[in-house]
């Protein structure tokens, strides 16, 4: 009894905190009042303000050429072509593919921020992809926009995407390069893909592509799952391109999620969700909802298990992850580099205390203002040494290896 009445403050003490409280509360209420306020005038002003923001925050495509892949059930891929100044006869194609609610622009931004661009400077022909609800990709229809699922993109995109390339370049293999869900996928089809289809890959490159989504469940992508409605009603690329010019200027735990403000610039984020943020599907949200809360990754049709099936990675393959990531965490990434049945495997963790620049997150793989130096060179060593246009053998793979010693 002693000690509590010790630990109690005096009358005026409690006086004090008491309007502390209603300061705090009214000083609260009034940025929210002024934030929502702000809001609105934004959004009766938006036909007026759209073309300052696509002159402010607006991107040019820096690719060459533009063309489509037709998929089985009606959909065009577009295919944003680069075409190398100098090409080398010896690289097989690169296909990049971006990750859910974006297109090409988060992978293929601007010549600084473009791991395409990247690429075709060093002599691959690369092509960066909008996949299907995305971008510049269409459905022959008007219909059909709300019903695919990740088992389209899986069954009918990804098959499609390549056969247009080989076609394209006349190579007989091509090398992909996901982002996020643009890497799950191919997980998948990897999974289902017969052997045949499977020598026409020459390597793969996952950045950031999560091999479960158990550790999401209690996350703000996990919370969605708890409010199907709220689903159903945002318009997320709506939404992104009206809060454009404050991205990067308000860090909210979203922002958290999403990237590192210490590693990606407030400009190259703007930009992002005013050019690259896209509608997510109905059936692909539903999917992945499905998949946070069973913690499995089955198609619908409950034929295939996507997390079984990763040992069906065989071909070359090299899995990135952030340091920083919440969304593909280090662990979750190393847990398909750990299932994929590949004899030729890499894993990296881009961090600080691995000689990178900060502790990269889930966008700063791509997006990233020293991606170029802690990133990139990454890939184009692995593509380089793996992703060539002819199957090599084991001498040819070491004669390779000692010349890009003595190169270094």
């Amino acid at each position: 009894m002693i000690a509590i009445l010790k630990n109690r403050r005096g009358p005026f003490y409690l006086i004090t905190t008491f309007f502390a409280i209603i300061f705090f509360a009214v000083f609260a209420s009034s940025l929210a009042i002024v934030f929502s306020l702000f809001l609105i005038a934004v959004l009766v002003l938006y036909p007026v303000l759209l073309d300052w923001f696509s002159r402010l925050y607006g991107q040019e495509d820096i690719a060459d050429e533009l063309h489509f892949a037709k998929t089985k059930d009606g959909w065009n891929i577009a295919l944003h072509r680069h075409i190398p100044p100098i090409p080398n006869p010896e690289l097989a194609p690169v296909i990049v593919v971006h990750g859910i609610a974006t297109n090409k622009y988060v992978i293929d931004l601007d010549k600084r921020h473009s791991l395409p661009y990247y690429l075709k400077l060093r002599g691959y022909e690369v092509f960066a992809v909008s996949l299907r609800g995305a971008g510049s990709s269409y459905h022959e229809s008007r219909g059909g926009y709300e019903d695919f699922t990740f088992d389209d993109l899986v069954k009918y995109d990804v098959p499609a995407i390549i056969s247009k390339v080989l076609s394209l370049t006349e190579s007989k293999r091509a090398n992909w390069v996901g982002h996020s869900m643009g890497a799950m996928i191919f997980y998948s089809y990897l999974g289902i893909a017969s052997k045949s289809e499977k020598e026409k890959i020459a390597s793969f490159v996952s950045l950031g592509g999560p091999g479960n989504l158990n550790h999401l469940g209690l996350s703000l992508i996990g919370l969605l799952s708890r409010f199907p409605r709220a689903r159903k009603v945002l318009d997320l690329k709506f939404g992104a391109s009206m809060l454009a010019p404050l991205a990067g200027e308000i860090y909210t735990p979203i922002d958290q999620i999403l990237y590192n403000p210490k590693a990606t610039r407030p400009r190259i984020v703007k930009k992002v969700m005013k050019n690259a943020v896209e509608n997510i599907s109905e059936g692909l949200i539903e999917q992945f909802m499905s998949w946070i809360e069973t913690k499995k990754m089955s198609s619908l049709n409950g034929f295939y298990d996507y997390i079984d099936l990763q040992k069906e990675i065989t071909v070359p393959s090299l899995f990135i992850a952030g340091a920083n990531d919440a969304i593909a965490t280090p662990d979750t990434v190393r847990f398909v580099y750990e299932r994929a049945g590949t004899k030729i495997k890499k894993f990296h963790v881009i961090s600080k205390e691995e000689g990178a620049s900060d502790d990269y997150g889930h966008g700063c793989l791509i997006l990233a203002e020293k991606a170029e130096d802690d990133v990139f060179p990454k890939v184009e060593t692995f593509l380089r040494e793996h992703g060539t246009s002819k199957k090599q053998g084991w001498f040819l793979r070491l004669k390779r290896k000692f010349r890009q010693k003595v190169r270094t």
